[in-house]
């Protein structure tokens, strides 16, 4: 398979298919026809498409490499079963698919060897790896026949670290389950199917090496592994020593110094004081000048290293001119004939494409086509955050416009907001600038709370919508949302999409006269006010002449709510109503007694509720009129009884909530809907017609009869009309709640373990019932517990819940021993913690055996997080 494109590597690939990128000092490609030799597969046909020629024109018949090579010609993209059909004629007994363009020394005799014992019609070849979302990941059992297969889960979906490296064994057979011409995939449409219709798959776990090279950072692994002798490969050159090999033409003066592992190329020249402080590798016919240093790092072939330059951890590709005194820091990737003037410092980081020209003294602190990316993802479970001016800067937000401009077509109009902070203020301009670069026309909508932004989404139709706010959580920080154009945070597909169009910076730019122009629409926060008072019974909460208690949080929601509490006759106590930026962060021990002290005023002038509002309008705490503050889970639990009691109907949570919500739906005839964890993913299940109330379980409540989307100042209001209808009291209707036994617990899990963990829990209850909405629940008698990794830290939570408290409370207190099923020794003692009063446990619940940790840390964090 040689038709990848390798457009994550680029510029590496700019020039050059993925298969034909070095390794090594050999194309990545030539690495795998060498393994096929070495296990005596010796007629090999390769699939290529991208830039295919130059793979023809390398390895021709593939004589130099000891095999007979043909080409399958895609004309166009077909998918990875597709294009093997293109060779069907040609493959009419067992065949062997495997990746150009990954590197690896898997024992392919043994998986040929396997596959035949099991008599398979496909057999996947697996490998275990640290982060299993880029993969397909697979479940089999104790005989390897596959159970499940998930192509690129989330971290929710998460049930095996067992990849699929894209190597099968395969019988012709399997040509019967698809059309030819049509674009299929094995991961994705072939397997699936075999597997639906009883057909033998199975999976051979591999002991070999195995990368994707999918990445910067792996590519520069692969290579130094290979030194390492952690794959077994061969490498060009003769051996000198441990780990030092160099070609038998390359002119090494006698004053340079090689410190391994390093690989220096044929007719390579390395002048005197030049210090290679491996690993490293030099290409062929390049040349390195007087007192140069390399460390880590990586020079193609042809190069020029000037005199008294530094290299660190850097890559540099073919025919670079590096000229004297120059420095290359660590992550900087300098593309195909690309001129460093003397004297210029290249950032970490920094990527430069090929033919580019950089002036003598230049510091070069973005790459060439815009500014460096700052962090390998850009959207976290909560949509995108950065700390102000230093992760988020102008530059970033420009770039990020401009990408955010490549979604949708050219006139497009995109909408914008901000609250009042300066830094939004900031951000939003240059997002501005990147937009109307990229052809959209723009739609600034000044300050607004979050729910009137997406209201303005849903009516107008924009193809998108964005918000800039200070972080509620941190001041230091700002998130920036991204709306699709029913006010919805934008889906995986479309967040991956543009994450690719910024890392790879592949940017529209429009001629002068396509640039977008700036509206300012207007009465949007009128619109959105009288749309939530037409959803309101005023004729029945007028009456009540309720006494409420807002604090706003300096936020921008005070105009809007004042005046709906005005419409519904409220007696309004306003707390911090004036907007001012926040300045200083804010811990969680001081935000939990700033509510309590919201409490005590609530009774004081006996209000019948409390709220704090934060200040982008989308989440709230509610407090009695006894002066106590619901938690999260109770106000929800709240707010879902009186509103099914009102309105039977669907409620939506995330797939943590407690069995209290399945127990309240019951009750009045309506059901409890889980949702992924996530709030993006609640509000898209919330979209369901039944739907009558959803929440994320972190302050944000959506009513979708007036809008998919979280917002307190709707919640507020719906609050009042649903105590007004019922003639209950929030602290009523809290003591008529279902008891229920629920532990929320978060455990430490190292990136790299989570994968194994999930696999664990997975393989031991393969033949219980389980639920894979989010991670993994396992459903016991009378309850269930949950184990789901957390998508943004290095954690995972182990959630239980069940009917009986007491009988909860006794099994999460039935400890005996610490240690985590498929976690590592390492890690069980970093949960154990070190005088913070954590504690590992066993949870018990039925059949289920899980792990929790102390429950001290789960307050902190709600807190934290809200």
């Amino acid at each position: 398979m040689a038709g990848g494109e390798g457009s994550r590597l680029r510029p590496l690939t700019s020039t050059r298919p993925k298969p034909l990128v070095p390794v090594a000092g050999r194309p990545i490609m030539e690495h795998i026809l060498l393994l096929l030799r070495k296990h005596h597969l010796r007629e090999v046909v390769a699939t290529v498409q991208y830039l295919g020629a130059s793979i023809r024109n390398y390895f021709g018949d593939g004589s130099d490499s000891g095999v007979s090579l043909a080409y399958s010609v895609e004309d166009s993209p077909l998918g990875t079963a597709g294009s093997v059909r293109l060779a069907e004629d040609q493959l009419k007994e067992t065949f062997l698919v495997i990746s150009g363009d990954a590197l690896t020394d898997i024992d392919l005799t043994a998986a040929v060897r396997f596959h035949r014992q099991r008599k398979s019609l496909a057999t996947i070849v697996l490998k275990p790896v640290p982060n299993p979302l880029e993969y397909g990941v697979v479940v089999v059992d104790d005989d390897g026949a596959v159970q499940r297969f998930l192509e690129k889960p989330s971290w929710g979906e998460v049930f095996s670290d067992l990849a699929n490296t894209g190597i099968y064994i395969l019988e012709p057979e399997v040509f019967d389950y698809f059309k030819p011409g049509e674009v299929t995939d094995w991961s994705a449409d072939v397997f699936p199917k075999l597997l639906k219709e009883g057909e033998p798959v199975f999976g051979w776990v591999a002991d070999g090496y195995w990368e994707d090279v999918g990445s910067h950072a792996s590519y520069l692994k692969a290579n130094f592994d290979c030194l390492e002798g952690k794959v077994a490969v061969q490498i060009p050159g003769v051996r000198r020593g441990d780990a030092v090999w160099i070609a038998e033409d390359a002119d090494v003066s006698p004053d340079a110094r090689i410190e391994g592992p390093a690989l220096i190329g044929s007719a390579t020249r390395l002048m005197p004081g030049v210090w290679i402080n491996g690993p490293a590798v030099i290409g062929d016919d390049t040349t390195i000048d007087y007192g140069t240093k390399v460390s880590n790092s990586i020079i193609w072939n042809h190069v020029y290293v000037g005199e008294n330059c530094r290299l660190r951890g850097s890559v540099v590709c073919r025919a670079v001119r590096l000229k004297n005194s120059s420095l290359l820091e660590e992550g900087s990737v300098i593309g195909d004939e690309v001129v460093i003037g003397s004297g210029s410092i290249v950032n970490p980081g920094v990527k430069i494409w090929p033919n580019k020209e950089i002036e003598a003294g230049a510091v070069v602190n973005e790459s060439i086509i815009w500014a460096g990316s700052w962090k390998r993802g850009l959207f976290t479970s909560y949509g995108l955050t950065g700390l102000s001016n230093i992760e988020f800067t102008p530059e970033f937000a420009a770039k990020l416009g401009a990408a955010i401009g490549g979604l949708s077509a050219r006139g497009s109009t995109i909408a914008i907001s901000r609250d009042w902070s300066r830094a939004a203020r900031m951000i939003k301009r240059a997002l501005i600038a990147g937009l109307l670069s990229s052809g959209a026309n723009i739609a600034d909508l000044s300050a607004l709370t979050i729910p009137n932004a997406r209201h303005f989404a849903r009516h107008a139709r924009a193809a998108a919508t964005l918000h800039v706010q200070n972080s509620p959580l941190d001041a230091r920080s700002v998130d920036i949302r991204i709306f699709d154009n029913q006010g919805l945070d934008l889906d995986k597909r479309n967040e991956r999409k543009l994450e690719n169009l910024f890392f790879r910076e592949d940017i529209r730019r429009v001629g002068h006269y396509e640039m977008g122009n700036i509206s300012y629409p207007s009465g949007v926060v009128d619109r959105y006010v009288d749309d939530l008072l037409s959803k309101l019974d005023l004729e029945l909460v007028r009456p009540a002449g309720f006494k409420v208690l807002v604090d706003y949080d300096n936020g921008v929601s005070a105009t809007a709510l004042g005046r709906v509490l005005e419409e519904m006759n409220c007696s309004v106590i306003p707390l911090n109503a004036s907007i001012e930026p926040p300045v200083t962060p804010q811990g969680a021990d001081a935000f939990r007694a700033r509510l309590e002290e919201i409490g005590v005023i609530v009774r004081a002038v006996k209000a019948r509720m409390g709220v704090f509002i934060d200040s982008p309008g989308e989440r709230c705490f509610l407090i009695d009129e006894k002066g106590e503050v619901l938690d999260h889970v109770t106000a929800f639990a709240v707010l879902a009884e009186m509103q099914l009691g009102q309105h039977p109907g669907m409620v939506v949570g995330p797939a943590s909530s407690s069995i209290t919500f399945a127990m309240i739906a019951e009750r009045y005839g309506g059901r409890f809907m889980p949702a992924k964890m996530t709030p993006g993913a609640v509000l898209r299940t919330a979209q369901h017609k039944e739907t009558v109330l959803a929440s994320d379980g972190q302050g944000g409540y959506a009513w979708p009869h007036f809008g998919v989307a979280f917002d307190a100042l709707f919640t507020t209001a719906r609050a009042l009309e649903l105590m007004a209808a019922t003639g209950l009291s929030l602290h009523r209707v809290r003591q008529d709640l279902p008891q229920v036994g629920y532990r929320h617990e978060v455990l430490f899990c190292p990136w790299e373990a989570k994968g194994r963990v999930m696999r664990t829990v997975m393989e031991r209850h393969l033949r219980d019932r389980v639920d894979l909405t989010d991670g993994v629940k396992v459903f016991a008698e009378g309850g269930w517990a949950l184990v789901v990794p957390d998508p943004d830290h290095p954690q995972y939570h182990v959630i239980t819940s069940a009917e009986d408290p007491a009988r909860a409370d006794e099994r999460a207190a039935r400890g005996h021993g610490a240690g985590v099923a498929g976690t590592p020794r390492s890690a069980r003692k970093r949960a154990n913690g070190a005088g913070d009063g954590t504690r590992t446990r066993y949870l018990n619940l039925g059949k289920v055996a899980l792990c929790q940790v102390s429950y001290s840390r789960m307050h902190q964090f709600s807190a934290t997080r809200f």
